[in-house]
C-alpha cells in the first residue's frame, strides 16, 4: 500500500515542479533502465524454489552455496548494468535531440536504485522471502518509501532540481541492505565463501518466455510511445498507469494465498479436489477483477483530471484510452488462476509458444496502431494480445485437468460482465458523471461501490452459492 500511496504522490510533485515532458522523460528513461533486466532470465524464481529445501531442513551450507551463486550472479548484472547506463545516457539524448549532460546525468542517477539493490539488496530479499519472512523486506521498503516521500517533498522546497530530487531518492534505498544485511548475518549463519552452485545459472532460462510476456507487458507501451510520440504523451500514459499498477497490486495481494490450494491439489493427483478449487479461485478472482475494473473505468479519467489539476502542458483528458487500458489490465488479470496452475503443473515449456506469441502482438499492433490513434491505438493493441492470452490459458488448462471444460470459465465471465455492465449503466443513471471535486469524487466512487457491490452479491447468490460461502471464508481468514 505505501508503494501505491508513494507512486502516487512522488510523480504529482514532479508534474506540479518540473512539468509532464520531464515527468515522461524520468518515466521513459526509468523504462529503458529497466530493460536490463532480461539477462536475469528466471534466476530469481530458480533461486527460491532451491531454497525452500535447505531452509526446511536447516541445511546452511547447502544455503550459503545457492545465495553465494546467487550474490555473484547479480553483481555480474550490476556491472553490466553499469555499462548498460551509460549507454543509454549516451544515445538516449542523441536519438531525442536532448541535451546530453541534462540527460546523461539524470540517466545515472535514475540507475541508481536498481544498482543497489542488483549489488547489495536482491540476494537478501529473496532469502527472507523463501523462508517466509517477506514481512521484514516489506518493512524496510515501507521505512524507504515514507522517508523517500518526505525527503522529496523538503528537497523540490530547498532545491527544486529533478536530479537532486532523484539523487535523494534512490541513495534512501541504500538503507534497505544495510538493515537486511544486519538481520540476515544475526540470523542466518551462512558461509559467504561456500562455494557456487553454476547449476543454478543454467536452470534460469527455463521461464524465460513467462518472463519476457510479463516484462514486455509493462514496458512496451511507454517504449513504442517514446518512439513513436513525445515525451507529454508519456507522461499522460504513466498517469493513467499509476491507476491500473495500484489496483494490480492490491489484486495481487488479495489472491496470493489462493497460489499454493491449487498447487497442493495438483500435488495430490485428485481432479475432482482439482477441478473445485480451480472454480472457486476462477470465481474469486472474476469477482475482484470485475468489480475493481469496472469501478475504474468509470473513475478514471475523473481522478485524473483531479491529480493533474493545475497541469495545463498536456492534455490529460482522455476518457476512451482510460476505458481500453482498464480493459487490456483486466484481461491480463483475468487469467492468473489458470496462468498460476500452468506455473504450478510446471508445465513452462508448453505455454512458452503462447508467451512469445502475445509478445509479438503486443509490440506489433501497439507500433502499427499508435501511428494512427496514438494512446488509444497502444492501448488496443495491448488489449488484444491480453485477449490472445486469456483464450489460450483457459483452453490449456482444459486440456490438462479432465473434466474441466473452458466454458466452466467463459460462464463465470459472462455472468460478471453482465452484472458489470448493467452496474454501470445504473451508476451512470443515479450518479452521473460530471466535472467533479475531490469530495464528489469520493462521493461517486462511494455510490458506485455500493452500486456494484449489491448487484455481484445478488448475483453471487443465484448462480454462485458454494462460491460465495468460500469467498466469505477466505476474507474472513484473511482479517485474523
Amino acid at each position: 500500500m505505501c508503494a501505491i500511496i508513494s507512486g502516487m504522490i512522488i510523480p504529482r510533485i514532479i508534474l506540479e515542479e518540473f512539468g509532464s515532458e520531464v515527468n515522461g522523460l524520468v518515466n521513459s528513461l526509468l523504462q529503458f533502465l529497466t530493460y536490463i533486466s532480461l539477462i536475469e532470465g528466471g534466476i530469481t524464481g530458480v533461486v527460491s524454489a532451491n531454497l525452500y529445501k535447505p531452509i526446511v531442513s536447516g541445511n546452511y551450507q547447502k544455503m550459503s552455496s545457492i545465495l553465494v551463486t546467487a550474490r555473484r550472479f547479480f553483481v555480474r548484472i550490476g556491472m553490466i548494468y553499469i555499462g548498460y547506463s551509460i549507454v543509454i545516457g549516451i544515445i538516449y539524448p542523441l536519438a531525442m535531440g536532448m541535451r546530453m549532460g541534462y540527460v546523461f546525468a539524470l540517466t545515472l542517477i535514475l540507475s541508481l536504485t536498481t544498482l543497489l539493490q542488483y549489488l547489495f539488496s536482491l540476494t537478501y530479499q529473496i532469502l527472507l522471502n523463501s523462508d517466509k519472512k517477506g514481512y521484514i523486506v516489506n518493512s524496510v521498503q515501507i521505512l524507504v518509501y515514507v522517508l523517500s516521500v518526505l525527503l522529496v517533498y523538503i528537497s523540490v522546497k530547498v532545491y527544486p532540481s529533478i536530479h537532486f530530487v532523484k539523487l535523494i531518492s534512490g541513495l534512501l534505498f541504500a538503507l534497505q541492505p544495510l538493515i537486511l544485511g544486519i538481520y540476515v548475518r544475526r540470523n542466518y549463519p551462512l558461509d559467504w565463501k561456500a562455494p557456487s552452485d553454476d547449476s543454478l545459472i543454467k536452470e534460469r532460462w527455463n521461464g524465460a518466455a513467462i518472463n519476457l510476456a510479463a516484462f514486455i507487458h509493462g514496458s512496451v507501451d511507454v517504449t513504442v510511445l517514446t518512439i513513436f510520440a513525445d515525451l507529454k504523451t508519456v507522461s499522460v500514459y504513466t498517469v493513467y498507469a499509476l491507476v491500473t499498477t495500484g489496483i494490480k497490486r492490491m489484486i495481487g495481494a488479495l489472491t496470493a494465498g489462493l497460489n499454493p490450494i491449487i498447487g497442493l491439489a495438483y500435488a495430490k493427483g485428485d481432479t475432482q479436489e482439482l477441478n473445485k478449487k480451480m472454480d472457486l479461485y476462477e470465481f474469486i478472482t472474476i469477482v475482484i477483477v470485475c468489480f475493481s475494473f469496472s469501478m475504474a473505468g468509470l473513475l478514471i479519467t475523473p481522478f485524473v483530471m483531479l491529480y493533474t489539476n493545475g497541469i495545463h502542458d498536456a492534455s490529460y483528458s482522455q476518457p476512451l484510452f482510460g476505458y481500453i487500458l482498464v480493459l487490456s489490465e483486466a484481461l491480463y488479470l483475468i487469467k492468473l488462476p489458470h496462468l498460476n496452475f500452468a506455473y504450478t503443473a510446471n508445465k513452462f515449456r508448453e505455454i512458452t509458444g503462447a508467451a512469445y506469441i502475445e509478445s509479438i502482438l503486443n509490440i506489433v499492433l501497439s507500433v502499427i496502431l499508435v501511428r494512427t490513434f496514438g494512446l488509444t491505438g497502444i492501448a488496443v493493441g495491448t488489449a488484444i494480445a491480453m485477449f490472445y492470452r486469456m483464450v489460450y490459458h483457459v483452453y490449456f488448462t482444459g486440456k490438462e485437468i479432465k473434466g474441466r471444460e473452458p466454458w466452466i470459465f467463459y460462464r463465470k465471465l459472462l455472468i460478471y460482465v453482465t452484472a458489470s455492465l448493467i452496474s454501470m449503466g445504473l451508476c451512470l443513471q443515479l450518479f452521473p458523471m460530471g466535472a467533479l471535486d475531490f469530495w464528489q469524487w469520493i462521493i461517486h466512487a462511494v455510490g458506485y461501490s455500493i452500486v456494484f457491490a449489491t448487484l455481484f452479491f445478488i448475483v453471487g447468490g443465484l448462480f454462485f452459492k458454494d462460491e460465495m460461502r468460500f469467498l466469505a471464508n477466505y476474507i474472513g481468514k484473511r482479517k485474523e
